[in-house]
């Protein structure tokens, strides 16, 4: 080789070397500087402010006992603003320019084009506020491309399941009811949702399906459409949303006296939904997903929830998965020994770890299973005219409280209990 071949070769290296000591930080050790974990979240909404809470709360206490291996954790956040364009840049300047060992969060379908980032950067990302069913099975049908990817948090199916079975078992067969509605957020996940709901109808004896519609997320009156449910003489409406946030149309479920109503509202159960409900919103049920004294997910729920609404206010949908979520990267990079991409992903899919929601271990698909000594999901009902007013009614095993009806109701449910 030629002196000036040579020359060329070292410069050649060495600029490949400068690359990736750029892209990369150096394997960790003890007393290296701090560790960033990446949050990617449309702030200012509820499953962002879920999120960015979460990982705040989970952060400042692994800090405060020692960090992990000695070092601090350093959250860089992005406002990703539900755009999945900017929810993309966010996870490629996350993992590219600022080095963050993980990316956490995400809400909404902006997920689904970071996904096919996963394997060109490596960096892990732990979804803690995407339900679509679609993600798993990406990382179950191409874990080679897809599989840096792991959802610490209930899937749609899951959701459908829970909300279908208290659909069967207690609004049809406990408490009667025949004629239902259908009224979700238009989005990915509630496609799913509405598929199951509309199966368990059909299957039902003498069930029938009497309205069904969907609505923007951009939607804030609501008035014309309980007037055409009522029309329907449905006697329950199964609902669901996530950008949207319950109160603003429950309020007016209340004060039109709708039928009986309840399934995914999300922001029911917090202190805000009885600020801006009050006490004509009883008797709204919701799947419980959020750990509190009133749905004792674990043992240690009621204390995580006094923590977090002493710091931050009432918790949402989010802040439990994201909180758990950091606490469960944070026992993978010990078990790693270093924040190579690669071995992190490694040492997250075998995760063993206890949270206030439950036990966290991932199939194959990197999904938490669900079930007794794992996760669970309660169905709830607000039934007392307080910011702590619900109780868990469903299932029948772990139901501290009975089925309510609102004060003007006057149907099947009163007439069968």
């Amino acid at each position: 080789m030629s002196e000036k071949a040579r020359s060329l070769f070292v410069l050649a290296v060495v600029s490949m070397l400068a690359f990736l000591s750029c892209r990369r930080p150096v394997p960790s050790g003890a007393g290296e500087g701090p560790i960033v974990v990446g949050v990617v979240a449309p702030f200012f909404t509820t499953p962002g402010e879920g999120i960015r809470h979460g990982v705040t709360l989970a952060v400042d206490e692994i800090n405060k006992a020692g960090g992990v291996s000695g070092r601090p954790l350093k959250v860089v956040e992005v406002n990703d603003e539900f755009s999945p364009a900017k929810a993309t840049l966010a996870y490629q300047s996350l993992a590219g320019q600022q080095h963050a060992v993980a990316v956490l969060g995400f809400a909404g379908s902006d997920v689904f084009p970071v996904m096919e980032q996963l394997s060109r950067y490596g960096v892990p990302v732990l979804g803690t506020g995407v339900s679509a069913d679609r993600l798993t099975e990406m990382v179950g049908q191409e874990p080679a491309r897809y599989g840096r990817f792991f959802r610490v948090m209930h899937r749609s199916s899951e959701l459908a399941a829970v909300t279908s079975g208290f659909l069967r078992d207690y609004l049809h067969g406990a408490l009667g009811l025949q004629r239902f509605a259908i009224l979700v957020e238009d989005d990915i996940w509630t496609k799913s949702m509405r598929d199951e709901w509309k199966k368990t109808i059909a299957s039902m004896p003498g069930a029938s399906l009497v309205f069904e519609d969907t609505f923007s997320p951009e939607t804030t009156d609501f008035a014309a459409t309980f007037r055409r449910i009522a029309s329907s003489k449905a006697e329950y409406v199964l609902d669901a949303s996530s950008r949207v946030p319950s109160a603003l149309y429950l309020k007016r479920w209340s004060e039109l006296k709708g039928p009986l109503i309840g399934a995914i509202p999300t922001g029911a159960g917090t202190r805000k939904y009885y600020e801006e409900v009050g006490p004509g919103g009883t008797g709204v049920c919701t799947v419980g997903v959020i750990p509190a004294e009133n749905n004792p997910l674990t043992e240690r729920a009621a204390a995580w929830h006094k923590a977090y609404v002493e710091r931050f206010g009432d918790p949402e949908y989010t802040s439990a998965y994201s909180y758990d979520a950091v606490y469960i990267l944070k026992a993978a990079l010990e078990r790693a020994g270093k924040t190579d991409p690669a071995a992190l992903s490694i040492a997250l899919a075998k995760t063993d770890q206890p949270g206030v929601m439950g036990r966290y271990q991932f199939e194959a698909s990197h999904h938490p299973k669900l079930g007794p000594g794992f996760r669970v999901i309660n169905m709830l009902q607000y039934q007392l005219p307080e910011a702590d007013g619900y109780r868990v009614i469903w299932p029948r095993e772990r139901a501290v409280a009975a089925f309510i009806s609102p004060v003007w109701w006057r149907g099947k449910a009163i007439l069968k209990r």
